[in-house]
C-alpha cells in the first residue's frame, strides 16, 4: 500500500511513553501512517484539523477538553476521520456516551498489539473518496437540573444544602440523585464526580 492510500493515524494521549510505544507499533505496520500526536483534548483537535487523518487514537482521559467535546469538535471540523477512543475502563456506560457522541470503537489499554491493529484497520473508511458522513448532534449526558444537582454534588454539598441551594425538596434532590448514578453509571457520589469529569459534565457556567 503506498503512503497515498496508507491509513493515517494520529494519536492522542497525555503519557509519552504509551504515545511512542502506540507510535512504534503502527509505524511497523505495511499499510498505517501515523500523522501527528497530541497530549490533550485541544492537541488533538489541532493536529485532526492540521492532518486530516483516517484514523484519531484518543485517550478517554486528558487533561483540558472534555472527550465528549473532543470527539464533538473533531468530528464536526473533520467528517472523514474515524475516532478510537483508547480507555483504561471497561464501562459498557461511559462506551455508551462515546458512542452516542460519535466514536467507531472503545478499545482498553491492555488490548493486545494486534487488537489495536486490528481496531485501526477496521475503523479506517475504506475510501476517503466517500464524502462527509453526517452525524445527528450527540444528545447531553445530563438534563439541566441534573448538571446543577451534579456540579453542586461536586463541590461536596449533602443533599439538603442542594435542596437549599436549589429551592427543591430533598425528596427531588434524591430522585435526581437517582438519575445522574443511572446515566453515568454510578455506584456512589464519588465515582459521579469521577464519571462526569470524564464526560464533561462540569464544562460551562456555574448554576
Amino acid at each position: 500500500m503506498s503512503s497515498d492510500t496508507a491509513i493515517r493515524v494520529v494519536i492522542a494521549d497525555d503519557h509519552e511513553l504509551f504515545r511512542a510505544g502506540m507510535r512504534a507499533m503502527l509505524a511497523a505496520e505495511t499499510g498505517i501512517e501515523v500523522v501527528g500526536e497530541a497530549a490533550d483534548g485541544a492537541g488533538a483537535l489541532a493536529a485532526t484539523v492540521a492532518a486530516r487523518p483516517d484514523v484519531l487514537m484518543l485517550d478517554v482521559e486528558m487533561p483540558g477538553v472534555p472527550v465528549l467535546s473532543t470527539i464533538t469538535r473533531v468530528l464536526a471540523e473533520s467528517p472523514g476521520t474515524r475516532v478510537i477512543v483508547v480507555t483504561m475502563h471497561r464501562d459498557r456506560v461511559l462506551a455508551d456516551h462515546l458512542h452516542a457522541a460519535g466514536a467507531s470503537t472503545c478499545i482498553s489499554k491492555s488490548a493486545t498489539s494486534a487488537e489495536l491493529i486490528a481496531a485501526v484497520r477496521q475503523a479506517a473508511p475504506p475510501s476517503r473518496a466517500q464524502g462527509e458522513i453526517q452525524r445527528a448532534p450527540s444528545k447531553a449526558v445530563l438534563s439541566h437540573r441534573e448538571r446543577e444537582v451534579m456540579r453542586l454534588i461536586g463541590d461536596g454539598l449533602s443533599n439538603e444544602a442542594i435542596s437549599r441551594r436549589l429551592s427543591i425538596s430533598i425528596g427531588t434532590v434524591k430522585r435526581h440523585n437517582t438519575h445522574i448514578y443511572a446515566k453515568l453509571g454510578a455506584t456512589s457520589r464519588t465515582d459521579a464526580v469521577r464519571r462526569a469529569w470524564t464526560l464533561g459534565v462540569f464544562a460551562g457556567a456555574r448554576p
